[in-house]
C-alpha cells in the first residue's frame, strides 16, 4: 500500500495503479514527488464541499503568446513565437478534478485517465463520503 500511516480504524478502499491517488475510509490522498521527498496532500471525506472538472493549462504560455502578439506590432517575426506559445498552451491543457473544502483545494491530475474511469473514481469517493458521514453521525448519537 502507498501509505505508511493510517488513522485509527481507517482502511484503504482503492488506489490508482501508479499509487498517486489513494481513497481510504476517512481521506482522499494525493501523493506527489518533488525532488526526492514525497508530498502527501489529504482531504478528509467529510470536509469535501464541491467537485469541479476543469481543463487547466500553464498560464505562462498563454501570457507569452499574448506578449509576443503585442510585440508583433514592432517586428512581424514575433508572430511565429506567438503561435508557438499558443500551441504549447493548447497542448499542455489537461483535465483535472478540483476538490474544494472550506479552506483548501485539492487538485487531482488526471492526465491519463479516461472519462469512464474518472466517473468511477468520483462515484466511489461519493459513496465513501456518504458512508463516512453516516459513521460520524452514528458515533455522535452514541456519545450523546
Amino acid at each position: 500500500m502507498a501509505i505508511n500511516k493510517l488513522l485509527a480504524g481507517e482502511r484503504c478502499l482503492i488506489q490508482t495503479v501508479d499509487k498517486k491517488i489513494v481513497l481510504t475510509t476517512h481521506r482522499l490522498i494525493k501523493i506527489s514527488f518533488s525532488w526526492l521527498f514525497p508530498r502527501k496532500d489529504a482531504v478528509m471525506l467529510e470536509d469535501i464541499v464541491t467537485w469541479e472538472i476543469k481543463e487547466s493549462g500553464k498560464a505562462l504560455y498563454l501570457g507569452l503568446s499574448i506578449a509576443m502578439a503585442l510585440a508583433a506590432c514592432y517586428n512581424e517575426a514575433l508572430v511565429l513565437f506567438s503561435g508557438f506559445f499558443l500551441t504549447l498552451y493548447l497542448m499542455m491543457r489537461y483535465r483535472k478534478i478540483h476538490i474544494r473544502t472550506h479552506d483548501a483545494v485539492l487538485v487531482l491530475p488526471l492526465d491519463v485517465v479516461d472519462e469512464s474511469s474518472m466517473n468511477v473514481l468520483i462515484d466511489t469517493v461519493r459513496v465513501a463520503q456518504r458512508e463516512r458521514l453516516e459513521q460520524l453521525k452514528n458515533s455522535q448519537t452514541v456519545l450523546a
